[in-house]
């Protein structure tokens, strides 16, 4: 039977996406080199552990497999159909963004409440190698003009900066990794970087990607994961991670070259005017009028 293949798109690891057809049934397929296969093992493990809490909202997992012969490595799931989130944001109005924000927000409180695979303490020891990631950055990375406001923050809040909540992270949460399917559900797609840590390094992942093009989602995935009832104690540890993200993050990017170098300056910019200079907790895009308005429109009109 003849095999049909529509790429979606490659990743920065050089993974591509592909969506197979092999007659009626059509697969999602990630693809690499084999010296990539540990990063596509890891995405296939992720959909094996996300799946059964998520089953509407990721992809099934259906093989993985080397081949020495043709020197690839590839990770087989079961397709769903639809499209990427951001190119559905393009046509629909900002009241849908927020929707889809609170339904990926609802979905990834399921994730997190995956038993570890790993024992807890391995989130904490993660959590305690970030003082070497700011080192990394103040020693060896590209550095951002500005960047006191980022290092000031943590360096100032370092003894009260513990893990918030202990998880098992999605590892990938921004916009390029989701998807929307034709019933309006939210897919993630497979994580390679999804492990031990604290929950609020998913959302300060997407603070980093997604908050500039789309802060009323960012605001619905809030809300949507703490049901509405969001914890103070929430918002400094999310402040401060978005700070140690728009350093060691943006400076490992900012490696890259160039170009990546001057899109990394405004968005360590753009973080910075997020949360006032990291003098503020909360992020002005979730305190907008734009978000306040929605949320007031939704609760009498809900989507």
């Amino acid at each position: 039977m003849q095999l049909s293949y529509r790429k979606l798109f490659t990743d920065l690891h050089q993974i591509d996406y592909s969506v197979v057809r092999n007659g009626s049934t059509l697969y999602l397929c990630l693809q690499g080199e084999l010296s990539l296969q540990k990063r596509l093992h890891k995405a296939f493990k992720s959909a094996e552990l996300f799946y059964p809490l998520i089953p509407e909202n990721t992809y099934k997992p259906i093989s993985f497999a080397n081949e020495e012969r043709n020197n690839l490595s590839t990770a087989l799931f079961l397709n769903v159909e639809g499209g990427f989130i951001s190119d559905f944001f393009k046509v629909v109005p900002k009241e849908w963004q927020y929707a889809c924000g609170k339904k990926t927000g609802r979905a990834l409180n399921l994730m997190h409440s995956a038993e570890a695979v790993s024992k807890p303490q391995n989130a904490k020891k993660r959590h305690a190698s970030f003082m070497e990631k700011l080192a990394e950055y103040v020693a060896y990375l590209p550095h951002f003009k500005n960047d006191r406001y980022a290092m000031d923050a943590l360096s100032s809040r370092y003894d009260n900066f513990s893990l918030f909540k202990p998880v098992m992270r999605y590892g990938a949460l921004r916009h390029q990794k989701l998807m929307i399917s034709r019933d309006s559900q939210i897919l993630f797609l497979p994580s390679s970087a999804y492990g031990p840590g604290d929950c609020c390094e998913d959302f300060a992942l997407l603070e980093f990607e997604s908050a500039g093009l789309y802060p009323v989602f960012c605001a619905g995935v809030i809300d949507g994961y703490f049901s509405g009832l969001v914890p103070s104690k929430f918002w400094m540890h999310f402040a401060l991670y978005s700070a140690l993200y728009s350093l060691w993050k943006a400076g490992k990017y900012a490696q890259r070259g160039k170009d990546q170098k001057i899109k990394m300056q405004l968005n360590v910019d753009r973080i910075a005017e997020d949360f006032n200079h990291f003098e503020k907790p909360v992020p002005n895009w979730y305190l907008s009028d734009e978000v306040q308005k929605i949320k007031e429109k939704l609760k009498y009109h809900p989507l």
